[in-house]
Protein backbone atom coordinates (compact mmCIF):
# COMPACT_ATOMS: atom_id res chain seq x y z
CA UNK A 1 0.00 0.00 0.00
CA UNK A 2 1.36 3.23 -1.21
CA UNK A 3 0.58 7.27 -0.31
CA UNK A 4 2.22 10.34 -1.81
CA UNK A 5 2.86 12.73 1.14
CA UNK A 6 0.12 14.91 -0.74
CA UNK A 7 -2.54 12.53 -0.14
CA UNK A 8 -1.58 11.67 2.92
CA UNK A 9 -1.40 15.17 4.38
CA UNK A 10 -4.51 15.76 2.69
CA UNK A 11 -6.23 12.47 4.31
CA UNK A 12 -4.37 13.73 7.92
CA UNK A 13 -5.57 17.38 8.07
CA UNK A 14 -1.65 18.05 8.37
CA UNK A 15 0.63 20.69 6.66
CA UNK A 16 2.99 19.35 3.99
CA UNK A 17 6.94 20.29 4.05
CA UNK A 18 8.62 19.54 1.48
CA UNK A 19 7.82 17.47 -2.33
CA UNK A 20 4.11 15.99 -1.87
CA UNK A 21 4.78 13.32 -4.73
CA UNK A 22 7.28 11.15 -2.63
CA UNK A 23 5.57 7.78 -2.17
CA UNK A 24 5.91 5.90 1.57
CA UNK A 25 4.69 2.31 1.60
CA UNK A 26 4.49 2.18 5.64
CA UNK A 27 4.79 3.41 8.96
CA UNK A 28 7.97 2.44 10.85
CA UNK A 29 9.24 3.24 13.74
CA UNK A 30 12.60 6.13 13.39
CA UNK A 31 15.03 4.00 14.06
CA UNK A 32 13.95 1.03 12.02
CA UNK A 33 12.82 3.13 9.03
CA UNK A 34 13.91 3.27 5.56
CA UNK A 35 13.86 5.36 2.64
CA UNK A 36 10.05 4.09 2.04
CA UNK A 37 8.92 4.85 5.51
CA UNK A 38 6.68 7.51 7.18
CA UNK A 39 8.03 7.49 11.16
CA UNK A 40 6.22 9.93 13.53
CA UNK A 41 8.07 11.80 16.92
CA UNK A 42 5.78 12.66 19.37
CA UNK A 43 7.77 14.14 21.95
CA UNK A 44 9.61 17.21 21.04
CA UNK A 45 12.50 16.34 23.90
CA UNK A 46 13.61 13.39 21.61
CA UNK A 47 14.18 15.64 18.81
CA UNK A 48 18.37 14.44 17.91
CA UNK A 49 16.95 11.11 17.16
CA UNK A 50 15.43 12.88 13.94
CA UNK A 51 19.27 13.53 12.39
CA UNK A 52 20.02 9.34 12.87
CA UNK A 53 16.81 8.21 10.65
CA UNK A 54 16.39 6.70 7.64
CA UNK A 55 12.96 8.15 6.87
CA UNK A 56 11.36 9.49 3.79
CA UNK A 57 9.48 11.96 5.49
CA UNK A 58 8.85 12.17 9.64
CA UNK A 59 5.46 13.90 11.67
CA UNK A 60 6.40 16.24 14.06
CA UNK A 61 4.86 19.09 15.69
CA UNK A 62 4.94 22.87 14.73
CA UNK A 63 8.01 23.07 16.89
CA UNK A 64 10.22 20.97 15.28
CA UNK A 65 9.21 21.97 11.18
CA UNK A 66 12.99 23.57 10.76
CA UNK A 67 14.19 19.88 11.72
CA UNK A 68 12.90 17.86 8.58
CA UNK A 69 13.25 18.36 4.90
CA UNK A 70 10.41 16.58 4.28
CA UNK A 71 6.95 15.38 6.44
CA UNK A 72 3.80 16.39 7.68
CA UNK A 73 3.21 19.35 10.40
CA UNK A 74 0.20 18.09 13.48
CA UNK A 75 -0.89 19.95 15.94
CA UNK A 76 -0.77 16.37 17.68
CA UNK A 77 1.65 13.54 16.07
CA UNK A 78 0.66 11.16 17.96
CA UNK A 79 -2.64 11.51 17.15
CA UNK A 80 -1.60 11.60 13.70
CA UNK A 81 0.69 8.55 13.46
CA UNK A 82 -3.16 6.62 15.14
CA UNK A 83 -4.57 7.77 12.04
CA UNK A 84 -1.86 6.81 10.09
CA UNK A 85 -1.80 3.44 11.12
CA UNK A 86 -5.40 2.85 9.90
CA UNK A 87 -4.70 3.82 6.21
CA UNK A 88 -1.41 1.66 6.52
CA UNK A 89 -3.21 -1.67 8.19
CA UNK A 90 -3.34 -4.02 5.45
CA UNK A 91 -4.55 -7.02 8.01
CA UNK A 92 -7.72 -5.47 9.04
CA UNK A 93 -10.11 -8.47 11.38
CA UNK A 94 -8.37 -11.95 11.00
CA UNK A 95 -11.71 -13.20 9.98
CA UNK A 96 -14.52 -12.38 7.60
CA UNK A 97 -18.22 -10.33 8.45
CA UNK A 98 -20.26 -12.62 9.49
CA UNK A 99 -21.00 -15.41 11.65
CA UNK A 100 -18.16 -18.18 11.63
CA UNK A 101 -19.59 -21.85 11.18
CA UNK A 102 -18.50 -23.11 14.33
CA UNK A 103 -20.02 -20.17 16.39
CA UNK A 104 -22.76 -21.01 18.77
CA UNK A 105 -25.54 -18.79 18.81
CA UNK A 106 -28.69 -18.66 20.59
CA UNK A 107 -31.77 -18.08 18.56
CA UNK A 108 -33.19 -15.57 20.56
CA UNK A 109 -29.70 -13.47 20.49
CA UNK A 110 -30.03 -9.82 17.73
CA UNK A 111 -27.15 -9.87 15.82
CA UNK A 112 -27.21 -6.43 13.57
CA UNK A 113 -25.56 -6.10 10.06
CA UNK A 114 -22.49 -6.00 9.31
CA UNK A 115 -21.07 -8.06 12.07
CA UNK A 116 -18.18 -10.43 12.45
CA UNK A 117 -18.64 -13.24 14.81
CA UNK A 118 -15.21 -14.98 14.75
CA UNK A 119 -14.55 -19.02 15.60
CA UNK A 120 -15.61 -20.41 18.82
CA UNK A 121 -17.68 -18.12 19.74
CA UNK A 122 -21.17 -18.54 22.04
CA UNK A 123 -23.59 -15.64 22.60
CA UNK A 124 -26.03 -16.50 24.83
CA UNK A 125 -29.90 -15.80 24.92
CA UNK A 126 -31.49 -12.65 24.54
CA UNK A 127 -27.73 -10.89 23.92
CA UNK A 128 -27.88 -7.93 21.04
CA UNK A 129 -24.99 -7.36 19.08
CA UNK A 130 -25.28 -4.12 17.81
CA UNK A 131 -23.85 -3.17 13.49
CA UNK A 132 -20.17 -3.15 13.09
CA UNK A 133 -19.08 -4.64 16.24
CA UNK A 134 -16.25 -7.63 15.52
CA UNK A 135 -16.38 -10.45 18.40
CA UNK A 136 -13.05 -12.56 18.18
CA UNK A 137 -12.51 -15.88 18.24
CA UNK A 138 -13.38 -17.77 20.94
CA UNK A 139 -15.17 -15.28 23.01
CA UNK A 140 -18.54 -16.12 25.26
CA UNK A 141 -21.02 -13.84 25.61
CA UNK A 142 -23.78 -14.52 28.47
CA UNK A 143 -27.23 -13.97 28.41
CA UNK A 144 -28.71 -10.54 28.96
CA UNK A 145 -25.89 -8.66 27.66
CA UNK A 146 -25.57 -5.74 25.23
CA UNK A 147 -23.22 -4.51 23.09
CA UNK A 148 -23.55 -1.46 20.81
CA UNK A 149 -22.26 -0.09 17.44
CA UNK A 150 -18.78 -0.54 16.45
CA UNK A 151 -17.56 -2.48 19.47
CA UNK A 152 -14.31 -4.85 19.06
CA UNK A 153 -14.63 -8.00 21.55
CA UNK A 154 -10.61 -9.22 21.59
CA UNK A 155 -10.46 -13.88 21.91
CA UNK A 156 -11.01 -15.64 24.96
CA UNK A 157 -13.11 -12.40 26.50
CA UNK A 158 -16.07 -13.11 29.17
CA UNK A 159 -18.66 -11.13 29.37
CA UNK A 160 -22.10 -11.47 31.51
CA UNK A 161 -20.93 -14.50 33.62
CA UNK A 162 -21.64 -14.36 37.38
CA UNK A 163 -20.27 -11.79 39.72
CA UNK A 164 -18.59 -13.20 42.96
CA UNK A 165 -21.44 -12.99 45.28
CA UNK A 166 -21.71 -15.85 48.52
CA UNK A 167 -23.13 -14.91 52.24
CA UNK A 168 -21.58 -16.95 54.78
CA UNK A 169 -24.31 -19.44 56.55
CA UNK A 170 -23.63 -22.08 59.58
CA UNK A 171 -23.62 -24.70 57.00
CA UNK A 172 -21.11 -22.88 54.10
CA UNK A 173 -21.42 -20.46 51.52
CA UNK A 174 -24.73 -19.26 49.86
CA UNK A 175 -24.61 -18.28 46.20
CA UNK A 176 -25.89 -14.98 45.54
CA UNK A 177 -27.75 -15.42 42.43
CA UNK A 178 -26.28 -12.86 39.79
CA UNK A 179 -29.64 -11.10 38.63
CA UNK A 180 -28.48 -8.60 36.55
CA UNK A 181 -26.77 -7.86 33.07
CA UNK A 182 -24.33 -6.27 31.08
CA UNK A 183 -24.71 -2.58 28.98
CA UNK A 184 -21.82 -2.02 26.64
CA UNK A 185 -22.07 1.47 24.38
CA UNK A 186 -20.72 2.02 21.50
CA UNK A 187 -16.92 2.39 19.96
CA UNK A 188 -16.10 0.28 22.54
CA UNK A 189 -13.02 -1.91 22.64
CA UNK A 190 -12.31 -4.97 25.24
CA UNK A 191 -8.68 -6.46 25.25
CA UNK A 192 -8.12 -10.28 25.02
CA UNK A 193 -8.71 -12.86 27.83
CA UNK A 194 -10.86 -9.61 29.62
CA UNK A 195 -13.49 -11.01 32.35
CA UNK A 196 -16.92 -8.79 32.66
CA UNK A 197 -19.00 -9.67 35.13
CA UNK A 198 -23.13 -9.58 35.26
CA UNK A 199 -24.79 -7.38 37.91
CA UNK A 200 -25.84 -8.88 40.99
CA UNK A 201 -28.96 -6.46 40.76
CA UNK A 202 -27.98 -3.46 38.68
CA UNK A 203 -26.05 -4.08 35.23
CA UNK A 204 -22.56 -3.57 34.75
CA UNK A 205 -22.20 -0.60 32.48
CA UNK A 206 -19.49 0.72 30.43
CA UNK A 207 -20.26 3.94 28.49
CA UNK A 208 -19.33 4.98 25.31
CA UNK A 209 -15.30 4.65 24.03
CA UNK A 210 -14.03 2.87 27.18
CA UNK A 211 -10.84 1.53 25.93
CA UNK A 212 -9.83 -1.88 27.95
CA UNK A 213 -6.65 -3.39 27.29
CA UNK A 214 -5.95 -7.15 27.66
CA UNK A 215 -6.22 -9.32 31.01
CA UNK A 216 -8.51 -6.38 32.77
CA UNK A 217 -11.49 -7.66 35.05
CA UNK A 218 -14.25 -5.84 36.02
CA UNK A 219 -16.59 -7.36 38.58
CA UNK A 220 -20.33 -7.38 39.33
CA UNK A 221 -22.15 -4.02 39.04
CA UNK A 222 -18.89 -1.46 38.26
CA UNK A 223 -19.83 1.28 35.98
CA UNK A 224 -17.01 2.61 33.78
CA UNK A 225 -17.21 6.07 32.39
CA UNK A 226 -17.36 7.46 28.41
CA UNK A 227 -13.85 7.14 27.17
CA UNK A 228 -12.13 5.57 30.25
CA UNK A 229 -9.01 3.42 29.13
CA UNK A 230 -7.48 0.76 31.19
CA UNK A 231 -3.98 -1.08 30.67
CA UNK A 232 -3.23 -4.98 31.18
CA UNK A 233 -3.86 -6.43 35.09
CA UNK A 234 -6.48 -3.85 36.16
CA UNK A 235 -8.96 -5.31 38.49
CA UNK A 236 -11.77 -3.95 39.73
CA UNK A 237 -13.90 -5.49 42.97
CA UNK A 238 -17.73 -5.09 43.13
CA UNK A 239 -19.85 -1.90 42.88
CA UNK A 240 -16.69 0.70 41.57
CA UNK A 241 -17.73 3.64 39.56
CA UNK A 242 -15.15 5.25 37.36
CA UNK A 243 -16.03 8.74 35.93
CA UNK A 244 -15.71 9.95 32.29
CA UNK A 245 -11.81 10.53 30.91
CA UNK A 246 -10.50 8.45 33.59
CA UNK A 247 -6.59 6.11 32.86
CA UNK A 248 -5.84 3.60 34.87
CA UNK A 249 -2.07 2.05 34.63
CA UNK A 250 -1.21 -1.57 34.57
CA UNK A 251 -1.78 -3.34 37.30
CA UNK A 252 -3.67 -1.32 39.78
CA UNK A 253 -6.63 -2.93 41.31
CA UNK A 254 -9.81 -1.25 43.24
CA UNK A 255 -11.14 -2.61 46.33
CA UNK A 256 -14.66 -2.02 45.02
CA UNK A 257 -18.03 0.31 46.47
CA UNK A 258 -16.17 3.33 45.87
CA UNK A 259 -16.12 5.92 43.03
CA UNK A 260 -13.36 7.69 41.17
CA UNK A 261 -14.58 11.38 39.62
CA UNK A 262 -13.98 12.32 35.89
CA UNK A 263 -10.34 13.17 34.56
CA UNK A 264 -8.24 11.46 36.59
CA UNK A 265 -4.97 9.52 36.09
CA UNK A 266 -3.74 6.61 38.45
CA UNK A 267 -0.07 5.26 37.24
CA UNK A 268 0.44 1.89 37.00
CA UNK A 269 0.41 -0.46 40.25
CA UNK A 270 -1.27 1.41 42.90
CA UNK A 271 -4.14 0.05 44.40
CA UNK A 272 -7.33 2.16 45.33
CA UNK A 273 -8.70 1.59 48.65
CA UNK A 274 -11.13 5.31 49.00
CA UNK A 275 -12.42 7.10 46.55
CA UNK A 276 -11.14 9.89 44.46
CA UNK A 277 -13.07 13.09 44.51
CA UNK A 278 -10.59 15.63 42.92
CA UNK A 279 -9.36 15.32 39.22
CA UNK A 280 -5.81 14.74 38.37
CA UNK A 281 -2.30 12.59 38.86
CA UNK A 282 -2.72 9.96 41.44
CA UNK A 283 0.42 7.45 42.15
CA UNK A 284 0.48 4.33 45.09
CA UNK A 285 1.21 1.30 45.98
CA UNK A 286 -0.60 -1.24 48.57
CA UNK A 287 -0.84 1.72 51.03
CA UNK A 288 -2.90 3.93 48.93
CA UNK A 289 -2.80 6.21 46.30
CA UNK A 290 -1.98 10.28 46.76
CA UNK A 291 -1.66 13.14 44.72
CA UNK A 292 1.29 12.73 42.52
CA UNK A 293 3.50 15.25 43.36
CA UNK A 294 3.00 14.21 46.92
CA UNK A 295 3.79 10.75 46.22
CA UNK A 296 6.98 11.95 44.44
CA UNK A 297 8.09 13.68 47.51
CA UNK A 298 7.69 10.96 49.76
CA UNK A 299 9.48 8.69 47.23
CA UNK A 300 12.52 11.02 48.30
CA UNK A 301 12.00 10.79 51.78
CA UNK A 302 11.70 7.00 51.75
CA UNK A 303 14.82 7.06 50.13
CA UNK A 304 16.69 9.39 52.67
CA UNK A 305 15.04 7.42 55.63
CA UNK A 306 18.08 5.88 57.17
CA UNK A 307 20.18 9.45 56.71
CA UNK A 308 17.24 10.89 58.56
CA UNK A 309 17.09 8.44 61.26
CA UNK A 310 21.31 8.43 61.76
CA UNK A 311 20.77 12.56 62.11
CA UNK A 312 17.46 11.98 64.74
CA UNK A 313 19.79 9.73 66.70
CA UNK A 314 22.67 11.92 66.85
CA UNK A 315 20.35 15.16 68.08
CA UNK A 316 18.96 12.79 70.49
CA UNK A 317 22.70 11.88 71.44
CA UNK A 318 23.49 15.97 71.77
CA UNK A 319 20.01 16.40 73.92
CA UNK A 320 20.43 13.52 76.16
CA UNK A 321 24.13 15.21 76.60
CA UNK A 322 22.97 18.49 76.86
CA UNK A 323 20.37 17.66 79.62
CA UNK A 324 23.29 16.01 82.05
CA UNK A 325 25.72 18.70 81.47
CA UNK A 326 22.49 21.09 82.71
Amino acid sequence: MRYTLAELARLTATELVGEGTIEVSELASLARATETSLSFLSHDSRRHELKATQAAAVVVSKALRDDIACGLISDDPYRTYAELSVLFDEKGIPFAQGVHPTAVIDPTAVIAGHVSIGPGVVIGADVVVGAGSVIGPNVTVYPNTRIGLDCLIGAATVIGYDGFGFAPSSSGWVKIRQLGGVLIGNDVEIGAGCTIDRGALDDTVIDDGVKLDNQVHIAHGCHLGARTAMAGYVALAGGTIIGQDVTVGGMTGFTGHLSVCDKVHIGANALVTQSITIPGAYLGGAGGVMKAEDWRKNAVRFRQLDAMARRLQMLEKQLNTQSKDS
